[in-house]
């Protein structure tokens, strides 16, 4: 278990995440949503160790992750940010294969076991096909796939990824949705998102946490926070739910009130 205990975040006078609670689960999807600046990213890199909370706990096990090492933190956690490193000269197997850094070293030499983990994480992907290929050649949807192979080849119970949809079009942000809940059943991980559309959010996740100027606005099932009064509250504009026909709700904008 993840879970996130009166957790807070200041930097000089601004508090960016203020008091916040939930726990998470493996085998679920938790989308986190809200306008810029809501927390969403911040309370990602508390959950990862990327930063120290200024108040609160986060914990994985029971277990505060002040006391987890760096490494034993990220065999049970990988994270994936939103502004994302240079590959320069990297291929897409050698990209994947620092997914087992946590394990034997940055400088150790793959085992048997290592590139067993890192052809499976790649078939899991479809991204085989881009072993030997630069990954800075590759399309952005191309990219993200391989960029989640690696998170796949450390092995970790949880995936905190950072806006991961951000440059994809529509077809490869479904793509990658459905990939990703896919693997979260099957593999029973626990999946943390930031992610702006609601209504994928909806379709492809468990669980909405929406966040407003750092406070935990509403959490909950899908069904739940998908209620009109409720996306009116995030979003601050009225919202109107249909049902779509494949069996989960769509939100969309209502006509704003005359000034």
């Amino acid at each position: 278990m993840l879970e996130a205990k009166e957790l807070g975040f200041r930097v000089g006078n601004k508090q960016l995440l203020n008091n916040f609670n939930v726990s998470f689960e493996p085998g679920k999807i938790y989308a986190l949503v809200g306008h810029n600046g809501s927390g969403k990213s911040t309370l990602l890199k508390l959950l990862a160790k990327q930063q120290d909370a200024t108040s609160g706990n986060v914990l994985l096990e029971s277990k505060t992750v002040a006391k987890w090492s760096d490494k034993d933190f990220a065999k049970n956690i990988a994270y994936l940010p939103q502004h994302l490193p240079a590959t320069d000269s990297l291929s897409g197997k050698d990209l994947v294969s620092f997914g087992r850094y946590p394990w034997h070293g940055l400088l150790g030499r793959l085992s048997s076991q290592d590139k067993q983990y890192v052809e499976e994480a790649m078939e899991l992907t479809d991204t085989a096909q881009y072993a030997d290929r630069l990954v800075d050649t590759l399309s952005g949807g191309e990219r993200q796939r391989v960029w989640l192979a690696m998170l796949l080849a450390q092995r970790t119970k949880y995936l905190l990824l950072d806006e991961p949809l951000s440059a994809l079009d529509i077809g490869h942000q479904v793509e990658m949705l459905t990939l990703i809940k896919k693997l979260s059943e099957s593999l029973n991980l626990g999946v943390i998102i930031v992610i702006h559309d609601i209504n994928m959010a909806a379709r492809f996740c468990d669980h909405i946490i929406a966040l407003h100027s750092g406070e935990l606005l509403i959490e909950g099932m899908v069904d739940d926070v998908f209620q009109e009064s409720e996306l009116q509250s995030i979003y601050g504009v009225p919202m109107h739910i249909t049902q779509h026909s494949a069996g989960y709700p769509v939100a969309m904008p209502g006509d704003l009130e005359p000034a």
